[in-house]
């Protein structure tokens, strides 16, 4: 490890570790608030004499199982999912996350609702042009279907989960004595040297007779058999084929129109303003109060959206006179919502409560989406009317086609009834395929023993959400074993081969026993003709040396008294070398400037709170009362 790579690798780290945390737990446990809280669920587990329910678990398992899902790609198939491990796993991350939220509590930990605030300004998915934008936050949100409370209140507790997270991660420190040491040890150079016992020159020696050639072979069969293979015919429909034939008339399209121009007229949107008086931080009674005061001003004559700019809590609109934008219906919680839509233009609400406080709301701006002319939207109109004919004809046909071929002994006559041909793969394995094999689905069902061994139709099997097929099996190879004489050529290479890499380390340990016995290695070297590479005040990077070598030079001791440090490597291609460390120089730590010494302190730092924080989570595990149902 090099003072770079502890640099590249270190840069920033805390500050990943941070947004990770953060990034995680919300992504999985933001879930309990997408769907909505219910107390009245069966408990999961026990926490510590706290439930964490079933609809929670159910929650994050699908959570997971999405994830996996997504990482399959095309070829996603929930039959993979080991459903149970799913839950397994969900269940100790909730488990763990309920014990990081009580050890938080405990701690005294607090996170006040002015941070979880500025927490939404700074989100740049609630932003317009780097600008904090209400309608956009309350659309995200809708589009989650999360209510703005449940998102202020998840983040909350995202945010005590992380405080002593990490504050674990944050306040581990290092000594300079063990940065010296690190610097010493990382840049240290060795003077090595190292011979090569090449197993392909000793393979020239080895002979394998016939005799055991085809003893090897008998005693090996199983490493020598065929691929099991098979071959399917198959009907496919896509959605496509139906799009093209597919006429719209001028009823149809008026119609369409017309059920636009409906859908439009509805679409009321209305721009108010509030000022919003919280209830966190002040009793009902000096909220009260304080909306008494603002409400006098107003009859007194000044300006609503300057008393925004003073008094609402809000502030995401407050600093613009409290003006929330355009919002259709369910927009707003249904006290609000209810205030706003009963005013005419211009008009001040009496007060509001809500779960957010009191409000007073002004209706700025009414406006209805103005419908297109029909010949702006013509095309779209019968581009979508297709679109919806060739789905209904793509629906009916494949629900026709599944029945049809449940109960047929082949793919003929569900084919001609929907005008289909019957095609035939090319033969494929149980791992890969290539046309409708290439899909991990269809290969796994045409393995099955239902259509394998019981002969019959699959059901529909959906490729994509246009395209789906039905198959059958046609022909089946069973793997078998090799005739000898195929691969009589590979087994005496393989026999070859695995003689002299045995032939190549027992020279090599001869070697080592004379090294051992007062032989040097330059002295082994001549005797058995192998050439000596010697290298001098190499670095643990040392780039002109086989990184497999070189890490294995840096982690042999430093030569004993006798001056002698041996050892031996096998490389993959079977080669054995023989290394001998013949001196090792400490790293010089004078010359090291102030930045790299605080990068390796940083480094050393967090890897420590690393621990630090996974001891304290399997402290607070060991010591708790988890009881799963």
């Amino acid at each position: 490890m090099s003072i770079q790579s502890i640099k590249d690798n270190s840069q920033g780290l805390i500050a990943k570790v941070i947004v990770g945390l953060i990034v995680v737990t919300f992504a999985l446990f933001g879930v309990d608030a997408i769907i909505g809280y219910s107390n009245n669920n069966q408990a999961a587990a026990e926490v510590n004499g706290e439930e964490i329910s079933e609809i929670d678990l159910l929650r994050a398992t699908d959570f997971y199982t999405r994830q996996i899902l997504n990482n399959m790609g095309e070829s996603a198939d929930p039959d993979l999912i080991d459903e149970q491990a799913v839950r397994t796993q969900a269940l100790e991350a909730l488990i763990n996350r309920q014990l990081m939220l009580q050890a938080a509590a405990e701690q005294g930990m607090h996170v006040s609702e002015q941070r979880v605030n500025q927490a939404i300004l700074a989100t740049k998915e609630f932003q317009v042009g780097g600008v904090f934008d209400r309608n956009t936050y309350e659309y995200r949100l809708r589009n989650m279907q999360m209510a703005p409370r449940d998102y202020k209140a998840q983040l909350t507790r995202d945010y005590l989960i992380q405080q002593p997270q990490i504050g674990l991660s944050l306040s581990a420190f290092i000594t300079p004595i063990e940065v010296a040491q690190l610097t010493r040890i990382d840049r240290q150079l060795r003077d090595f040297s190292y011979l090569v016992i090449e197993a392909d020159e000793l393979a020239n020696d080895v002979v394998i007779s016939e005799a055991d050639s085809k003893l090897y072979y008998e005693a090996n069969q199983s490493d020598y058999m065929t691929e099991e293979m098979l071959n399917v015919e198959y009907i496919e429909l896509k959605r496509s084929d139906y799009a093209a034939d597919i006429e719209v008339d001028e009823s149809e399209i008026e119609q369409s129109y017309q059920q636009e121009v409906e859908a439009l007229a509805g679409q009321e949107e209305r721009r108010a303003a509030h000022i919003l008086i919280g209830m966190d931080e002040r009793s009902a009674t000096d909220a009260e109060a304080l909306i008494d005061e603002i409400q006098n001003k107003l009859a007194a004559g000044e300006v609503f959206s300057d008393l925004a700019k003073t008094y609402s809590d809000d502030i995401g609109s407050a600093e613009n006179g409290g003006d929330l934008g355009y919002a259709e219906k369910g927009a707003y919680v249904a006290p609000f919502e209810e205030a706003l839509f009963a005013l005419n233009k211009g008009e001040t609400s009496e007060v509001v409560e809500t779960e957010f406080g009191l409000h007073l709301i002004q209706l700025l701006d009414v406006r209805t989406p103005e419908a297109p002319a029909l010949k702006d939207i013509r095309e779209r109109l019968i581009e979508e009317l297709r679109f919806q004919k060739a789905e209904e004809a793509f629906v009916a046909a494949a629900e026709e086609l599944q029945n049809d071929s449940f109960s047929a002994g082949d793919l003929l006559e569900p084919a001609k009834n929907q005008g289909l041909t019957v095609k035939t793969s090319e033969f494929f394995t149980r791992e890969t395929g290539e046309g409708v094999a290439s899909n991990l689905k269809v290969r796994r069902i045409a393995f099955s023993d239902e259509l394998l061994t019981q002969g019959n139709n699959s059901d529909l099997i959906e490729l994509s959400k246009d395209h789906v097929v039905i198959i059958r099996a046609k022909e089946h190879k069973p793997s078998r074993a090799k005739a000898y004489e195929d691969v009589a050529d590979s087994i005496k290479a393989s026999l070859i081969a695995r003689t002299a890499q045995q032939n190549a380390q027992k020279l090599g340990e001869q070697v080592l026993v004379e090294l051992r016995n007062g032989k040097t290695l330059k002295q082994a070297s001549e005797d058995y003709g192998y050439a000596l590479v010697v290298k001098k005040q190499a670095r643990r990077n040392e780039s002109s040396v086989d990184p497999e070598i070189n890490r294995r030079v840096f982690t042999m001791p430093k030569p004993a008294e006798n001056g002698l440090s041996v050892a031996s490597l096998i490389q993959e291609n079977g080669d054995f070398v023989v290394l001998s460390v013949d001196a090792v120089n400490e790293g010089d730590t004078n010359n090291i400037s102030e930045q790299e010494q605080l990068m390796v302190a940083r480094f050393l730092a967090e890897q420590n709170g690393r621990q630090d924080l996974l001891e304290f989570q399997q402290g607070i595990r060991a010591n708790a009362e988890v009881e799963k149902f």
